[in-house]
């Protein structure tokens, strides 16, 4: 039998994250996950447990849907640098520069290359030999 829960119901752990979202608003504090593991007193790796049962998956998901709208009013500001930099690393499957292509594809096709169409130097002024 493992350690018990820190919370055994959905409406405890909701309450404790709108404790922490007030908390972050009165001292004008932007949430962010790493605070609100500090006030839940859990580790990441507990947290992202917590966020795979179930039972809490809604309540942590909008908890953090809180904590990203906070960070997005943020991006009107005069340096939304750091917000940024904030949303692609807490928030990384939903905000990206780019898109990663595996090169192991294992027989499947790989994306053409965007200049695949562009001739090079070489074949350009081959062509105007001729």
């Amino acid at each position: 039998m493992g350690r018990p829960r820190k919370f055994n119901t959905n409406k405890e752990l909701e309450v404790r994250i709108d404790d922490y979202l007030a908390i972050c608003k009165e001292k004008k504090e932007i949430p962010n996950k790493a605070g609100l593991c500090l006030h839940l007193g859990m580790t990441r790796q507990s947290y992202s447990r917590y966020k795979d049962l179930e039972i809490f998956s809604d309540t942590i998901k909008k908890g953090e849907l809180k904590i990203e709208n906070a960070w997005i009013q943020r991006l009107s500001g005069v340096s939304p640098v750091g917000a940024i930099f904030y949303m692609k690393n807490a928030f990384r499957e939903d905000y990206k520069d780019r898109t990663e292509t595996d090169v192991t594809s294992g027989g499947k096709p790989l994306p053409t290359p965007i200049l695949s169409y562009v001739q090079s130097d070489t074949s350009a002024s081959q062509n105007s030999q001729t």
